[in-house]
């Protein structure tokens, strides 16, 4: 029965000694979904997207590429403004046309970009998940000196332990919506780059195609 006695200390101990890392972590992650959300409203404001104009570029870039006109093209391309991995893409895209070896590289150009999106998000995705599970540990932990305060009738300590449980539990949940809001949007928006992107190689392989021919 000791040795009962003796596990169960020690793993109130480990258990109780996590409580304030995991309430800095809480709030370190807190802060970092603000600037996550402040950055989502500034990539908001500041996002372009005209796929009349893309069609264009890509169009007038095949065009150079037909005519020899080929140190032209990242000019071309360069002149869409867009998403930074997309008009680094787009980059790629002309210096891969400048060295020839565009009808080799587009499926990696797409592969890379996507990758690029998937990197991206990661953060996020990791963000989704850690804020309520700490959120989560911040309740439970407290809850032992809770029950262990209300057995002895010290009530002011009980309230305390509560008042961090409950104030762990929200900021948790507070962080995991945030990052799952942001993720969604930001998914939603590199999707629609990715095809963008995709759609650009498309027109330039197929003007390319038919030069070609």
């Amino acid at each position: 029965m000791s040795v009962y006695v003796e596990i169960v200390n020690v793993l109130f101990v480990f258990s109780t000694a996590l409580l304030y890392p995991v309430i800095v972590a809480l709030l370190l992650l807190f802060a970092w979904s603000l600037a996550l959300l402040g950055s989502l409203i500034s990539e908001y404001s500041t996002r372009r997207r005209d796929p009349e104009e893309l069609e264009d570029v890509c169009l007038r870039a095949a065009e150079l590429t037909g005519s020899g006109k080929v140190d032209q093209i990242e000019s071309v391309l360069g002149s869409y403004a867009s998403h930074a991995r997309t008009s680094e893409s787009l980059r790629e895209v002309a210096l891969s046309v400048r060295k020839g070896t565009f009808p080799f590289r587009f499926e990696k150009i797409l592969q890379d970009a996507e990758l690029s999106m998937s990197k991206a998000v990661e953060p996020i995705r990791i963000g989704v998940r850690v804020g309520p599970i700490l959120g989560l540990m911040g309740t439970l932990i407290p809850m032992g000196p809770a029950l262990i305060s209300l057995s002895q009738g010290d009530i002011e300590q009980m309230a305390n332990s509560l008042v961090i449980a409950f104030s762990t539990t929200v900021i948790g949940l507070a962080v995991g919506g945030i990052c799952y809001a942001t993720y969604v949007i930001r998914t939603r928006w590199y999707r629609q780059d990715l095809s963008d992107l995709e759609y650009a190689v498309e027109i330039m392989r197929g003007e390319e195609n038919e030069t070609a021919a």
